[in-house]
């Protein structure tokens, strides 16, 4: 998902790149077309091999997929880089008319392999399925996702896609000699980036040196019995009121809250900051830098994705500004059935916190310009009856970003990153160590206490050196890493309650596709990525208000296809 010509090194040796550029070209093949576009005719004659794809796959398999599974997909590779493995996983369909007979899978023709690879997506062996599964996802997210030296993508002209946004402004190095002006500084680094402290990119000594003269003490008590970078000796340890781990919707609103209240705050974030000017808005230079494991998360099975944001601000830098207040069926069950009186509808309290929240991200329903999608499945409701609503969302109505997923180089997508961190850095009592994966939460006893309590968090970077250890000590510790994060954080911790964890569910999205003529669908000419990308819903629910929600997503340019369920020749 890097730049076509980043990749010399290949990562699996010549004869199982052999098999995976082979495997990559019958999920995108070179085909003939006779259409008058020379940029179509390119498009569907340029392969995924022809593309350089399978290097990339290779390095995903390599060095970034983190699955239980991912080393029998290798060893499935290497497998097929062999005749008798080739036989062993495709059967009689790999054989060749001719003697020997036996023969390696690049050696298959291509029909062949598509059947192969047809039975595989129906296989009885569930491993067969997810390699299928996997492969095809790879290939295809890779394939429309990688640009070459010009940050561009064969398919691109072809599908009328722009790239980048156009009517973004250009990286403002035009205004560098004008350094000295703040305003012009905070153009360039982001408004937090004063705040930023990363340990990893910057020297180390130097980083510390800002975290003290921000007023965090810090000290460094090297043991010589005791290993250098260990939970009992670390590289240093540091103090302040409040540790929050996370910097999205939870952590980022308490980090803010806390820090302009007066205390001492330090927020410790898995992934980087990228500023306004920063941002690529290239979906896979996005999905490497600012999404949990590249992007590239999913269940045991391959059968659903997981999408999140690991990045400062979290999902609230990379989501579609969608910001819907938890419906009333939801806090009345928690009210009534969980006996939380928080939610009490008489009590006012709950709501008027979601007053405060969505006055502070600018939340609301209306918009000057609806997207393509939105304005069909409008039209279509509409059509057969279904009411349909607009949705709420953090930026203004005149915001029709098409990549707000990648980041909002606008800065008008209120999220954390824009709001409550700021008030942070802002306070002067904050900093944000990014890069900064937490390993646990320390706890002890305090004050004769019986019961253990949270005393800080160890987590740890990256150096020259390699991997180091620190501590944060704090009065308060606040764990808000995800969904996904803060369950596997503590249960890391040592905690034992068995509730971590056990309302973790995750929500499947079902894809619909649809072809649409411009003649019959509104607005001849528009693009799905132009416009408000996430405006309009339609509830299907029963007397319970649970039920489904019909929406549409942003139909980005990798994503999308890998979305698809089917398969046949060329797809």
């Amino acid at each position: 998902m890097a730049n076509s010509g980043d990749i010399t090194k290949k990562p699996f040796p010549f004869g199982q790149m052999e098999a995976l550029a082979a495997l990559c070209d019958t999920y995108l093949p070179s085909l003939d077309d006779h259409h008058q576009s020379d940029d179509v005719i390119q498009y569907y004659q340029t392969s995924a091999s022809m593309a350089g794809t399978q290097n990339h796959v290779a390095e995903l398999l390599q060095e970034k997929v983190k699955h239980p599974k991912i080393n029998l997909a290798k060893l499935a590779i290497r497998m097929l880089s062999t005749w008798i493995g080739t036989f062993v996983l495709c059967g009689r369909k790999s054989l060749s008319p001719k003697f020997p007979y036996f023969q390696r899978f690049s050696k298959v023709s291509l029909e062949k392999r598509e059947e192969i690879l047809l039975s595989w997506s129906t296989s009885y062996f569930s491993l067969l399925r997810i390699f299928f599964t996997a492969l095809k996802i790879f290939t295809l997210l890779v394939f429309f996702t990688q640009v070459n030296d010009k940050n561009e993508n064969i398919s691109w002209k072809a599908i009328g896609y722009c790239g980048p946004d156009p009517a973004r402004k250009p990286n403002p190095k035009e205004h560098q000699e004008k350094e000295d002006n703040t305003a012009t500084q905070e153009e360039l680094f982001g408004p937090l980036h004063k705040g930023i402290i990363n340990l990893s990119q910057n020297h180390k000594q130097a980083s510390l040196d800002k975290l003290e003269a921000l007023g965090f003490p810090i000290s460094t008590p090297h043991s010589k019995n005791t290993k250098i970078d260990s939970f009992q000796n670390p590289s240093f340890i540091i103090k302040c009121d409040a540790v929050v781990v996370g910097s999205g919707s939870g952590g980022g609103l308490a980090a803010g809250v806390l820090a302009k209240a007066g205390h001492k705050v330090l927020v410790l974030e898995k992934g980087t900051y990228m500023a306004r000017n920063n941002l690529s808005l290239l979906e896979g230079q996005s999905m490497d830098k600012m999404y949990f494991n590249n992007g590239l998360s999913s269940t045991d099975e391959m059968d659903v994705m997981v999408v999140a944001g690991s990045t400062v601000g979290g999902g609230s830098t990379v989501n579609w500004s969608a910001s819907i207040r938890t419906p009333p069926h939801v806090t009345k069950e928690w009210s009534e059935e969980l006996g939380l009186k928080l939610f009490d509808a008489d009590s006012g309290k709950y709501e008027h916190a979601l007053d405060v929240v969505c006055g502070k991200m600018g939340v609301q329903p209306g918009f000057e310009d609806e997207g393509f999608n939105n304005m069909v499945l409008r039209k279509g409701c509409k059509k057969l009856g279904y009411d349909v609503e607009n949705i709420p969302r953090n930026a203004p109505k005149d915001h029709d970003c098409g990549w707000c997923c990648f980041g909002c180089a606008q800065g008008n997508k209120k999220g954390t990153s824009e709001t409550w961190l700021v008030d942070l850095v802002e306070s002067g009592n904050g900093a944000i160590l990014t890069e900064c994966e937490a390993l646990k939460v320390i706890t002890g006893k305090k004050n004769g206490a019986w019961r253990k309590r949270a005393v800080g968090v160890a987590f740890e970077f990256r150096t020259e050196r390699g991997r180091e250890i620190g501590i944060v000590e704090a009065k308060v510790t606040v764990v808000a890493c995800g969904a996904i994060g803060t369950p596997a954080l503590l249960k890391r911790s040592g905690l034992r309650n068995p509730n971590i964890g056990r309302n973790l569910h995750l929500h499947p999205v079902v894809m619909a596709w649809g072809y649409f003529p411009e003649d019959v669908w509104p607005e001849a000419g528009k693009r799905s990525y132009e416009g408000g990308i996430m405006t309009a819903m339609s509830k299907v629910d029963d007397e319970s208000g649970y039920g489904a929600v019909i929406q549409t997503r942003l139909c980005t340019r990798g994503c999308s296809p890998c979305s698809h369920l089917g398969f046949r020749a060329g797809i």
